[in-house]
């Protein structure tokens, strides 16, 4: 959700606070008897070795993460850039939007001096009762061209009607006619109907497809070369991607610049989700990591009201694109990660980031004496030679333990199951305006509003109860608002329309509690293998949402609420057989599953029952 949404921040947060404070106990441990006490300006603080220069600076980014300004410049910082990926997201129910009515124009008539009902009376099989037809009788139109209207009514009425060809396959001869104001869409641009539909679904696939690969390509250069230098990346990207978007002469660097744009959603997002969850403080951290999914809906807000400003598509991708200029300012203020600096041995740096000095000598002398040692110790071992085909059995030992036992394996396909479709049923609700012929604007500013109510009610739900129970409700409670659509004459647009986003509410609100149940179920050892391949069928589920709604939906408006009701119902039914892992101690290795039986499941049941006070 989706937050595309790359929305799986709950569960990251948990995970990260557990690792976290396993690192500080064996660094505590570390620390000598005989400490020596170092004037940092802040604290006194410890320090006697390197794991205490690490130590004082953890400690320092700890206090400074707890409070001032550098607190919410960072904040800020890291939750306005996500605010454009709710531009992005869903500016395909604008960019995109479906003419009122088209159908195939005979030039030949036209010059003629015939009206646009009466070239339809003669060259549509429906007539000019129907809105939206894309076949054309293959009468002589030379012919007709030189009779009246009168006569060329009773000329075709007094014959049998000959074949129907499609308009676009003779684009020679004919043209498609558009009822729409000039460049409101990309559709009639580059003719994206009738059986040209799948292009136009492709527009918003592309998106979908650069946040799949955004997710991983930018994952890996953030813990390779850092946060600040994946983040400028990526904002870079978002800049080139979206005047490509804009501009673009062709259909084909229009998905070019789609997929750049969905690529750098994730590179934007990422990044700066880690930046922020790595310096701020515990008091924070937990209301600061699901505040930073707001940004998000507040984005779709935005895109509603400059949509309702700005009609031609290009000014309105314009207008979209000249906010992510401001992320110039991020790469200005925005410093690197002193955690991921940390984790790189750059100490020095670390420390003067966190505390805007240099590093006593004492302390840089003992990390240094601690280091040799360390490296002496290395160079005096023997280097073991490992065989290729131990390597390339440990590259593939996440997924053998992923999958390896049959608790883990039944586990992990639910969970790529429940993801993929709360992911597909959080894309569709967000893109079936037209199948409703709702308002595109109140749609997606409803469709914002909606979300932020759900993250809320998410925190509300997971405080007092478990997991697997609040997924099930909120699967079972959405599954019934879609299937309820069905009841409804589709001329009431209006309770449709509050039907949907009621679901929508369920849809978002479980997202949120899958990803953390999801990080819980898994030891430590696999837990981002199977967090990422969740992700990845959560991407699977949003490509294939604009083709669901489009596509199935012109066969009839109800099948893609039919689809999602019914695939939620099964996705709850199936998360009752997921452990509850509230208050359940997290394991870290897959062996600890191996042995996994009814009594603990039923044991950590019993516990689900009684009242918590957080999560």
């Amino acid at each position: 959700m989706g937050q595309e949404q790359e929305d799986h921040t709950v569960g990251d947060v948990e995970q990260r606070k557990d690792i976290e404070e396993q690192q500080q106990q064996q660094q505590q441990q570390q620390i000598d008897e005989s400490p020596a006490h170092l004037k940092n300006g802040t604290a006194k603080l410890t320090v006697q070795s390197a794991g205490d220069l690490k130590q004082t600076i953890l400690d320092g980014l700890e206090k400074k993460g707890d409070r001032g300004l550098w607190l919410w410049v960072l904040f800020i910082l890291c939750l306005t850039p996500n605010i454009l990926n709710g531009f992005h997201v869903s500016s395909y129910v604008f960019l995109g939007q479906v003419p009122q009515n088209y159908y195939c124009m005979v030039p030949e008539l036209l010059q003629a001096g015939w009206s646009h009902e009466e070239i339809r009376n003669i060259t549509s099989p429906t007539g000019s009762m129907k809105n939206g037809t894309c076949t054309i009788y293959t009468w002589n139109y030379g012919q007709l061209s030189e009779l009246n209207y009168k006569d060329a009514l009773s000329y075709t009425q007094s014959h049998p009607p000959p074949a129907e060809v499609n308009c676009l396959s003779n684009a020679a001869s004919w043209h498609m006619y558009y009822d729409q104001p000039d460049g409101v869409s990309i559709v009639p641009e580059w003719d994206l109907l009738c059986e040209r539909t799948a292009l136009r679904s492709t527009v918003q696939v592309a998106l979908s497809i650069g946040k799949f690969v955004g997710a991983s390509s930018f994952g890996v250069l953030s813990d390779k070369y850092g946060r600040k230098t994946s983040f400028s990346i990526a904002a870079t990207l978002y800049i080139v991607a979206g005047l490509l978007t804009t501009f673009s002469p062709f259909y084909a660097l229009l998905l070019l610049g789609r997929i750049g744009l969905g690529a750098s959603a994730s590179g934007v997002f990422y990044p700066a989700f880690a930046m922020l969850t790595e310096n701020i403080g515990k008091r924070h951290r937990s209301w600061m990591s699901i505040a930073f999914n707001f940004s998000y809906p507040i984005g779709m807000l935005c895109l509603a009201l400059a949509a309702y400003l700005i009609k031609p598509w290009r000014d309105l991708s314009l207008a979209l694109t000249i906010p992510s200029f401001l992320l110039v300012i991020h790469l200005y203020f925005l410093v690197e990660s002193p955690r991921w600096l940390l984790s790189k041995g750059r100490e020095r740096k670390a420390y003067r980031m966190v505390f805007g000095h240099s590093a006593p000598q004492e302390l840089i002398d003992s990390a240094t004496v601690t280091e040799k040692n360390q490296g002496a110790d290395a160079e005096s071992a023997p280097a073991a030679v490992v065989p290729f085909s131990t390597r390339l059995k440990q590259s593939f030992s996440e997924f053998t333990k992923l999958y390896g036992t049959p608790v883990l394996c039944r586990r992990a396909l639910i969970c790529h199951f429940t993801w993929c479709i709360t992911s597909l049923c959080y894309y569709v609700t967000a893109l079936n305006a037209d199948n409703f012929a709702a308002n595109r604007n109140v749609y997606v500013a409803t469709t914002g509003s909606v979300d932020i109510v759900a993250y809320i009610l998410s925190m509300i739900v997971l405080a007092y109860f478990g997991r697997r129970s609040s997924s099930f409700c909120f699967f079972l409670y959405a599954g019934v608002c879609l299937l309820v659509v069905l009841t409804i004459p589709q001329n009431n647009t209006t309770l449709l329309v509050t039907l949907a986003m009621l679901g929508r509410v369920g849809i978002t609100a479980v997202y949120a509690i899958v990803t953390l149940h999801t990080a819980e179920l898994f030891p430590t050892e696999i837990r981002n293998t199977a967090l990422g391949i969740c992700s990845t069928m959560a991407h699977v589920g949003s490509i294939a949402a604009p083709y669901i709604t489009d596509l199935l939906g012109r066969l009839a408006w109800w099948i893609p609420t039919t689809i999602c009701g019914c695939s939620v119902l099964l996705a709850g039914a199936l998360t009752l057989l997921h452990p509850e892992t509230r208050d359940a101690a997290l394991k870290d290795h897959a062996q600890q599953e191996r042995h996994a039986t009814t009594a603990v499941d039923e044991e950590m049941d019993e516990k689900a029952d009684k009242p918590i006070t957080g999560n």
